[in-house]
């Protein structure tokens, strides 16, 4: 059984929840021509199964969004937790 279209299987580096809301840090292939492979994903059912989205999506209530950088990833996964901080 392989991957339903637009999905990747996500490898988490880092995942914390901040106010009841989960936020992931981690890689993936992102098949739809593109460099991207780190990701920063927020929300309940972003991830499923262990797949995650391989598109930009974002809202208040969740979201992933993909990068080249590994280090752009990584400032993007800290500013998203002291936001839902408050």
């Amino acid at each position: 059984m392989g991957n339903p279209c637009g999905t990747t299987k996500a490898k988490v580096y880092e995942n914390t929840e901040v106010n009841g809301i989960p936020i992931y840090f981690g890689s993936g292939v992102n098949p739809v021509n593109s460099p991207a492979q780190f990701f920063v994903a927020w929300g309940k059912g972003v991830l499923s199964g262990g797949l995650i989205h391989t598109f930009n999506s974002e809202s208040s209530e969740q979201g992933f969004l993909w990068f080249i950088d590994e280090d752009e990833a990584e400032t993007k996964y800290a500013q998203l937790q002291r936001i839902l901080a408050g």
